[in-house]
This record gives structure tokens, sequence and C-alpha cells, in this order.
């Protein structure tokens, strides 16, 4: 198989209109075009996971910051900025992180990345990378009390035997089909993982349905627990169904049926 076919052949994987035509670019113009979709690809679910009760969430969490309701205006402000700081999070993460995309273990092995390094004054890079930006973007961006609600919806441990059920209880709480494809691809990701190291080290895998949550995980080394936390902008309800998800993992061994 040539490169052009099999570049072909990712790009239609990753619902290219003209795989071939991108393809083709990429060897001929020797473009980086298979990373350059696959990036705009991931940031294009995140824009799509924006919808009414996406706004509602954050609508939500703003009015429990101590909104006034006073002036209508201030409040549109206040959910834009947050709004936007979303967006800057989903695009740094992606930065860090090119598997967030939940392609399945096999394409994702054939994929192009990417990382974003530093260079000096005079554009020559250091090789140094930017790495995990999105863990202090908070640092930077609305540091002052009350700016921006947080994103940990809940976080814990769960028997390793609960693993499956507990992604599909919580991707069923946001409206998300979770299948034997989702599951390959957490199944294969988690022996790399070590709850030991740092969090920015941790495999993620996105559920975007009515909402769109983030699932960290990582195992125990010597036990046989996973360390699990779920991040996003849901409401109330979900966020208590979700710690009682939690709860029931962490007590209980579920047999299948």
């Amino acid at each position: 198989m040539s490169d052009n076919e099999k570049i072909t052949r990712l790009f239609a994987a990753l619902g290219a209109d003209d795989p071939q035509g991108w393809a083709e670019s990429e060897v001929a113009e020797n473009l980086p075009q298979l990373a350059r979709y696959r990036f705009l690809r991931a940031l294009s679910q995140d824009i799509e996971a924006w919808d009414t009760a996406s706004v509602s969430a954050l609508r939500d969490g703003s009015d429990a910051e101590g909104s006034t309701g006073s002036d209508p205006t201030m409040d549109l402000g206040r959910l834009a900025r947050h709004v936007a700081r979303e967006m800057a999070f989903c695009v740094l993460r992606r930065l860090a992180d090119p598997d967030s995309d939940g392609l399945s273990a096999g394409i994702r092995q054939q994929m192009p990345g990417w990382v974003l390094t530093e260079t000096t004054p005079a554009g020559e890079p250091t090789h140094r990378s930017l790495d995990c930006l999105h863990e202090d973007l908070d640092t930077v961006v609305g540091s002052s009390p009350g700016t921006q609600p947080s994103r940990t919806v809940a976080a814990g441990w769960i028997w390793s035997s609960n693993l499956r059920p507990f992604c599909e209880y919580l991707a069923a709480e946001v409206e998300y089909d979770f299948d034997d494809s989702d599951w390959l691809a957490v199944d294969t990701a988690l022996p790399e993982t070590d709850d030991d190291q740092p969090r920015s080290a941790w495999y993620t895998y996105p559920l975007v349905g009515r909402d769109r949550v983030d699932l960290h995980i990582a195992r125990s080394v010597d036990g046989d627990e996973v360390s699990v936390s779920v991040e996003g902008t849901v409401d109330s309800r979900v966020r208590s169904r979700v710690e009682l998800l939690f709860d029931i993992m962490a007590r209980y061994a579920l047999a299948p049926e």
C-alpha cells in the first residue's frame, strides 16, 4: 500500500469529505494535513458539544456564584467569559493530548500527533515542550474568587472490575452511546497508566452527548482499584448521580449477567 493510499484511508476514518484530496495535499506538498485535520476535528467536537443544556448548566453555575440578576448585560458578560474559558481549556487540552479525541486504538496508533514547543526570541526552537497548559489555566484566567465554576464533577476510586459499567452509566448520564469500540480504547490504554503519576499522565476519554464530560483514569499498580476523575460542566442533578455512582462502584463488585 502506498503512502497516499494509507493516508487516504486514515482521512476516511476521520470522516473527511475528500480524503483523497487531503492525502494528495499531504504527500505532494509535504504538509502535515492529517495532523491538521485531526486537531481541527477534535476542536469541532468541542464546539458541537455546546448546546442549550451546556449553556444552561454554565448559567446555573454563574448564578450559584452570586450573580444578582440586576443587570442582564453583566450576566451575559459573565456567561460569555465562562464559555470562552471552557473553549480555551478544550484547545489547550487538545494540544496537550492528541489522543483525547476517542479514536479506536488501531486508528490512533497510525495517527500523527503534535507538540507545542518554546522558541528563542529569534524563533529558534529550544526543544522544551509547553505541556499540560490546561492544568494551569485557572492560575492565570479568572483567578479571583467566583469567576468560574469548578470543572470537577466527582473524583475517587472504583474497583477495576466495575470500570466498564461505570463508563456505561456515566455515558448514559450525558446521553452518550458507549459501545464496544469505546471500551476497547479505554481497556487498551488502562494498563499503561499509574495513579501514582501526575494527573496529566492519566488516560483521558471524552464522553460527548447532551453534556460533555472528560473521564480521567489510572490504575493502581499494586491493587485492584482504578482512580477516576470526572470533569465537565453539568447540572446539580447529574453531579449528584455521578457522586452516587462513585459510591456504588467503590462499595460493590458488579457481576455481569
